[in-house]
């Protein structure tokens, strides 16, 4: 059978929207790949995520991949701002909180007043369960009783490392991903974490690539794979992205926009003490405990809102729009972003066709991740991954706001890409990845397009 040769990855990829499977080569070739939508369900105080049924997916995927290929390692990525309660037998204390569930208001304004400092966490203060601190606070004040039988905590993507091999871990980008619970300069667990004595919680750190133990036996005799196959300690979506970059034997762009329901900015090198917290702006921490420069924005679940029947974007709906000056206003998203106190609104629009709608949208997201990167002061090469990185307009007009150069890598899967050559790291030379450049599009008149909507952005911040 083909792939049956050499020993491959499959990446476990747990999205906020979609979950993948995927077969990666030690060479990064991606020969298998499936996905199904994350499931959820309503838990008494929350919206929950079915960790269950995703797991009986996973379960079903692992078989069906181990009768084609030669699976020997698994490496799981979660999105940020989710963790998992154990009890001392590691029992699932209570559901897996979505973070996008409101913390109540008296919770959220008492940790409003004990929660570190930007300076100690280069952590903002997020809405909704955004700030991982912020669930755990809630949990332990609303229910002490039931908070105490919490024997370990772990972040979601360690989560799923427990889940597959029994062991327990804890891993630096999870932590450093907007929790308020660490320090990213000291390397270290922050004064919030020690304050409320959660520290003793967390299992020891470990590398993201650390193979920390085999599959367990019941979940092998399921999945019908070697009782020898490894998993990994796996890590945040974002940074396996970046891994992606930071593994690579090419001179790599100084900054990264990873895409998906998030966009994110990612400046590694760039001065963190400038980043303004109140518009989202935050360090996260690299696969190697280094800080990172980020902004962020719900990009690809806005725009969905724009382009609902997933249309191509037409040039000529383009230029009439910008002709039009027809403006999509900040914020479609409850979930932070530069734009925080504003609210989305459409204007000039009128009753024009669904491509105009979608083409008002792409000039939205072009406009909404330059912004996003001027906020991490990134004036150099930008790499593009992600689902953005398949649309050439999108890219084109984003390449046309940008001072350098754009690159785009050929392959939506970057994420997936990054964790399996971590996966793989330190056994063998990560893969080259195939970038190309982008060519600009419309540049001088998307740029006093994008000009006309900072000028009328900005009069609504002053407002």
């Amino acid at each position: 059978m083909p792939g049956k040769a050499r020993g491959k990855c499959v990446v476990f990829d747990i999205g906020k929207t979609h979950t993948k499977a995927s077969v990666v080569g030690a060479d990064g070739f991606i020969w298998a790949q499936r996905r199904t939508r994350t499931p959820h369900f309503n838990a008494p105080l929350y919206r929950a995520i079915d960790v269950d049924a995703i797991h009986a997916w996973f379960v079903t995927q692992l078989r069906d991949f181990g009768r084609a290929f030669f699976i020997d390692r698994i490496i799981p990525v979660t999105h940020g701002a989710t963790c998992a309660f154990l009890d001392e037998e590691e029992r699932l204390v209570q559901p897996v909180q979505d973070y996008e569930s409101v913390v109540p208001a008296p919770f959220a304004e008492a940790y409003g007043r004990i929660r570190p400092l930007f300076s100690e966490t280069q952590s903002p203060h997020l809405p909704q369960g955004l700030n991982l601190g912020c669930q755990i606070f809630w949990h332990a004040q609303r229910d002490p009783k039931t908070f105490a039988r919490v024997r370990w905590i772990l972040n979601y993507p360690q989560y799923w490392a427990w889940r597959l091999s029994g062991e327990l871990s804890n891993e630096v980008t999870s932590m450093g991903c907007h929790t308020d619970l660490w320090s990213p300069a000291k390397g270290q667990f922050s004064t919030l974490a020690h304050d409320q004595h959660w520290t003793d919680r967390f299992p020891a750190m470990r590398p993201a690539w650390e193979r920390q133990a085999t599959l367990r036996s019941d979940i092998a005799r399921a999945a019908e794979l070697p009782p020898s196959t490894q998993v990994c300690v796996g890590l945040h979506d974002s940074n396996a992205a970046l891994a992606g970059s930071l593994l690579s034997p090419q001179d790599r762009p100084q900054a990264l926009l990873s895409t998906g329901t998030w966009f994110v900015a990612m400046a590694p090198g760039a001065p963190i003490a400038p980043l303004a917290p109140q518009r989202d702006c935050l360090a996260n921490v690299d696969i190697f405990g280094t800080p990172v420069a980020c902004s962020r924005f719900m990009g690809g679940r806005v725009y969905g809102h724009f382009n609902q029947g997933d249309r191509a974007i037409n040039q000529a709906a383009l230029r009439a729009v910008m002709e039009a000056k027809a403006l999509a206003m900040p914020s479609f998203s409850d979930c932070g972003g530069p734009f925080p106190t504003l609210r989305g609104e459409i204007r000039g629009l009128g009753d024009a066709p669904p491509e105009y709608r979608a083409a008002l949208g792409a000039l939205y997201l072009a406009s909404m991740s330059s912004t996003c990167l001027d906020l991490i002061h990134s004036e150099a090469d930008l790499l593009i991954e992600g689902p953005l990185a398949q649309s050439p307009h999108l890219c084109g007009l984003l390449a046309a706001l940008r001072p350098g150069a754009v690159l785009v890598n050929d392959t939506v899967s970057g994420v997936t890409l990054g964790a399996a050559a971590l996966s793989f790291y330190g056994e063998t030379s990560p893969p080259l990845v195939s970038r190309r450049p982008v060519k600009p599009l419309f540049r001088k008149a998307l740029r006093a397009y994008h000009h006309l909507w900072r000028t009328v952005v900005d009069a609504e911040l002053t407002a």
